[in-house]
């Protein structure tokens, strides 16, 4: 086969390639070699997903993070079903195995502090809650690299798992992903695995590694449900193995069939209570089905999250043409392999208008390395050396180095919410908007009081956490209220947006400012992110009239290098009923 030849060639050290002929002194240097320009990249791509990852700590500017971090913590009550399925539960519950240690550490493997004082740190201190939460993230990232490079180099020996790991290490997807507790760094993480064990069955044709292949990829769907077309890995890799071989592929439908199996029972394994509670799940399933069918397909965005998976497509985008365009011509079964699953990825998202996320790609960027890899390959040896790696990295490392120093500015809403703290008396009502879009408001103890009983009797969760605020309550707050957004503006289920309002204190202002003075709001905290941001014109009245009638307090603007976040407006409202 024309791969033969790069398989000849001096491995990398880390077990990826094939050694066919005795090492000699050159092979030995040029080991030693690739060693450490892998070290390099790898310290590199550590670096692109570490700087900045405690970024607004305390406050969370990720609107996804709060849900992750609040279910995972939720589970310390005794029971590990969600109740809510959004998302499947496999990151909540390697969050709560995580906070769980955090615990025992904590409090001294509690001996020196309980669960009540662990309740109460995160209810007024969660900041260390998403920080450990982000750390997992990162190395479920630099994990899913390293694995990803091992596909690449069992598929194509040389260098190939070099420049791999060069093309993830720096992709900004991958380490803007890498800054969140959030689900998508595991699932690329466990889909690299499967992308090991598909090639593992690709080579040698043990049954045991395509169930395995299986697994992890349903466990990557347990995660996040958008890596589901990973069960195409499957078939693809049964195909492939029997064009490498000549042989017809009836022969492995009944390992291909098991390993399906095995995706199911990964799946479940990761998000039980989708069948143990499945009531539950089909009411939150067809509650977002109207999100995900909203709006128009998103067609040949994908092709463009594709050719940027590494950065600009450039690079990362011409060398996987190249790379694809090569397999299909010299290599089909190999091409079999890697791209039938991109295939099936791309004409799903494709027909979804949540097919513009690149994230959702992220099962397949292992693919997609590895065919980059391939062209370059095929580079002429004097060209293709270790340096090359670093060129790879530039393109994604430039984008995901400006990322990560951004995150490390001082951002509006931390200053406002300072101001807040030091200038406005202690019980002040004040209405934002979403708390990952306004200031961090710290609430009073009178609100948190209502906000249970009321939440208490209508049997919303919530209570329990408002119970933890109430008995460790330090003093001083303010009454916190939030704009009431509806589904459609949120882009969320309406019953999953009803229900996140019910546990919190909302205004409706679609009837204008006379709503919040009629709540007895007296400072408004706008914020650019926020309904401004939605050009929903139902919200034009109300923030007319805030700046027309209100009186401007103070004002954080964002400023390139200097402060990052969105403009955020202080105003004091006149005549609010007490």
């Amino acid at each position: 086969m024309a791969t033969e030849r790069y398989r000849e060639e001096v491995p990398l050290p880390n077990g990826t390639g094939r050694n066919r002929r005795p090492i000699d002194a050159g092979n030995a240097r040029r080991r030693a070699q690739a060693l450490a320009v892998m070290i390099a990249v790898l310290a590199a791509a550590a670096a692109l997903r570490l700087i900045g990852i405690r970024y607004g700590l305390p406050a969370v500017f990720n609107a996804d993070e709060p849900h992750h971090v609040n279910v995972a913590v939720s589970f310390g009550r005794g029971s590990l079903n969600p109740g809510v399925f959004k998302y499947p539960t496999l990151w909540m519950y390697a969050l709560f195995i995580e906070y769980g240690f955090y615990f025992i550490l904590w409090s001294g493997f509690g001996l020196a502090r309980s669960l009540s004082d662990f309740g109460a740190l995160f209810a007024w201190h969660p900041g260390g809650f998403y920080l450990l939460g982000r750390l997992l993230s990162a190395a479920c990232s630099l994990a899913g690299v390293l694995l990803a490079c091992r596909a690449a180099g069992r598929l194509f020996g040389g260098m190939s798992a070099l420049w791999a790991a060069a093309l993830l290490a720096a992709s900004p997807t991958a380490a803007v992903s890498a800054h969140a507790a959030k689900p998508d760094s595991m699932m690329f993480c466990l889909s690299a695995a499967a992308w090991v064990f598909a090639a593992r069955f690709f080579e040698g044709g043990k049954p045991r590694d395509l169930a395995l292949a299986g697994l992890f990829s349903g466990l990557a769907a347990s995660t996040q449900y958008t890596a589901a077309p990973l069960l195409a890995l499957i078939p693809a890799a049964a195909w492939a193995r029997a064009l490498a071989r000549g042989e017809s592929a009836r022969g492995l439908l009944k390992p291909a069939a098991l390993a399906a199996l095995v995706f199911a029972a990964g799946f479940l394994a990761g998000s039980p209570f989708i069948l143990l509670d499945w009531r539950s799940f089909m009411r939150d399933a067809l509650d977002q089905r109207g999100v995900v069918g909203a709006g128009s397909p998103v067609g040949a965005v994908v092709l463009k999250n594709a050719l940027t998976f590494a950065g600009h497509w450039a690079v990362g985008g011409l060398l996987l043409i190249c790379g694809a365009f090569r397999l299909l011509r010299s290599d089909r079964p190999r091409a079999a392999l890697l791209l039938i699953p991109a295939a099936a990825f791309l004409a799903l998202l494709a027909c979804s208008p949540e097919g513009a996320w690149q994230r959702y790609q992220l099962a397949v960027f292992p693919a997609y390395a590895a065919a980059a890899a391939y062209a370059v390959e095929w580079l002429p040896a004097r060209l293709a050396s270790p340096l090359l790696a670093f060129v790879l990295l530039l393109p994604g490392g430039r984008q995901s180095w400006a990322y990560a120093t951004d995150l490390r500015l001082d951002d509006t809403r931390t200053l406002a919410a300072a101001w807040i703290e030091s200038s406005l008396p202690e019980g002040t009502r004040i209405l934002t908007d979403q708390e990952h879009s306004s200031p961090l408001i710290r609430m009073c103890r009178r609100e948190v009081s209502e906000l249970l009983e009321r939440t208490r009797s209508e049997g919303h969760p919530r209570w329990r956490y408002y119970e933890l605020m109430l008995r460790s309550h330090p003093g001083g707050g303010f009454e916190a209220l939030r704009i009431l957004r509806s589904a459609a503006d949120l882009r969320s289920g309406a019953w999953h947006a009803g229900w996140s309002a019910r546990g919190r204190a909302t205004v409706d202002v679609l009837g204008g400012l006379a709503a919040a003075r009629a709540a007895g709001v007296e400072v408004v905290a706008l914020t650019s992110d926020g309904v401004e941001a939605t050009g929903a014109p139902e919200y034009a009245r109300f923030l007319r009239e805030t700046r027309s009638a209100g009186a401007l307090l103070a004002e954080f603007s964002p400023e390139p290098g200097l402060r990052r976040g969105p403009m955020i407006e202080i105003y004091r409202i006149a005549g609010a009923n007490p």
